[in-house]
């Protein structure tokens, strides 16, 4: 073979080799599983998200994972409707809302868990929620998750003459509590650990492990029915990222103050994590009785079949009472 020939042989050879390449380059980005979520990286019980970007926990289960980190509420809740979002972090009340406006939506896993806490100056007269009597309290706004808890403790012990003003973040209920314009103030771990003994918590919400744990990650039904294997994987990074925090719960606090640049060295107290259930979960009974109590204090106009906002296909269900 002469030389012309031969180079020609060898290009053709190369070329044959480039489209082969760029041929199985297409074929595994067309298998790639595609998912646009909102979500809120300064929410610490939803950290396992940022790390699971952070370690690489959704290439490496094989999902294109696009997340739009909002950290506004109504922004977030406004969002949802878009054509171009899969599913989102939402607060149980949140959903069973939009599930009556005919938002249809399932929740297919849950998140970190904890209790709606509240919590007064150190020293201050009150001692429990019995002395929450004639005082301003600074709290979410109706009828969120924190709202609900709090109301619902408060008339099942015939507590009067309270006043709640809503807030917006930890920052202004920090400000109003620190300041004596209210005087018990929802509190958070961030808070806790920022303030360390000049604030000390009163009140735990008792039906916190039903509105708490009942929030989770819902998808709309639609996105899920066609990309079952987007979600599977989805839960499957989670549960990577919540391994990390179950067992390396420092690693845990550094990617969640990098994505937050927040500097856990000036807190007074350590910074407490939430519980993440590895493999992760679905509260479904928690749901039932977050619907329950929203019924009873007639925030929903009408019936919901729970069952039907519970996929659970990719995370147990927790049908029983716990």
């Amino acid at each position: 073979m002469d030389r012309h020939r031969m180079k020609l042989t060898n290009s053709a050879t190369f070329v044959g080799i480039i489209l082969m390449v760029l041929a199985c380059f297409n074929v595994s980005w067309a298998e790639k599983d595609q998912m646009k979520v909102i979500y809120a990286s300064d929410l610490d019980f939803l950290m396992d998200v940022p790390i699971a970007i952070e370690k690489g926990y959704f290439k490496e289960v094989g999902l294109d994972f696009e997340p739009v980190d909002v950290a506004s509420f109504p922004t977030r809740m406004s969002m949802i409707p878009r054509s171009d979002i899969s599913g989102a972090f939402v607060p149980s009340s949140t959903a069973l809302f939009l599930s009556e406006k005919g938002v249809d939506l399932v929740t297919v896993c849950g998140i970190g868990n904890r209790t709606f806490d509240y919590a007064v100056l150190k020293d201050s007269p009150i001692k429990s929620i019995d002395d929450f009597t004639n005082r301003k309290i600074a709290n979410l706004r109706k009828p969120s998750n924190p709202w609900l808890a709090l109301e619902y403790d408060l008339v099942e012990r015939g507590i009067k003459g309270y006043e709640i003003i809503q807030t917006a973040d930890d920052a202004e209920r920090t400000s109003m509590l620190l300041s004596g314009n209210v005087d018990v103030a929802m509190s958070s771990p961030a808070m806790t650990a920022k303030l360390g003994d000049q604030i000390r918590v009163v009140h735990s919400c008792s039906t916190s492990k039903y509105l708490w744990n009942s929030c989770g990650w819902f998808f709309k039904r639609a996105y899920v029915e066609k990309h079952p294997e987007a979600v599977r994987k989805f839960v499957q990074a989670l549960g990577k990222a919540r391994d990390l925090i179950n067992n390396n719960p420092k690693e845990a606090v550094r990617i969640y103050s990098k994505y937050n640049n927040i500097d856990q060295s000036s807190n007074k107290k350590a910074f407490e994590l939430a519980k993440f259930d590895s493999p992760p979960v679905i509260y479904t009974y928690g749901l039932v009785e977050s619907y329950n109590m929203m019924r009873k204090f007639k925030l929903l106009k009408k019936p919901i079949d729970i069952n039907t906002m519970v996929d659970g296909r990719f995370a147990k269900s927790l049908s029983e009472r716990y």
